[in-house]
């Protein structure tokens, strides 16, 4: 599996690497995050990729409410 079908998986489907990339500002850049992917950081990345889902859900959450 490659690390844009992954995040795809975990975040759905409007998520890409680039999306991951913007969502840290810049601190894990595409090949930062194929690396980590690939490499001895992965539960990292699937640290903050679990952090992403959750800020996902307060947004929607708070979008929810304030409907």
């Amino acid at each position: 599996m490659k690390l844009t079908q992954y995040i795809k998986t975990e975040l759905g489907t409007q998520w890409t690497a680039n999306t991951i990339s913007d969502q840290t500002q810049g601190a894990l850049s595409k090949r930062t995050a194929n690396n980590w992917y690939n490499g001895e950081k992965r539960p990292i990345l699937e640290l903050l990729i679990d952090g992403l889902k959750y800020r996902k859900l307060l947004q929607e959450q708070d979008a929810s409410k304030g409907a």
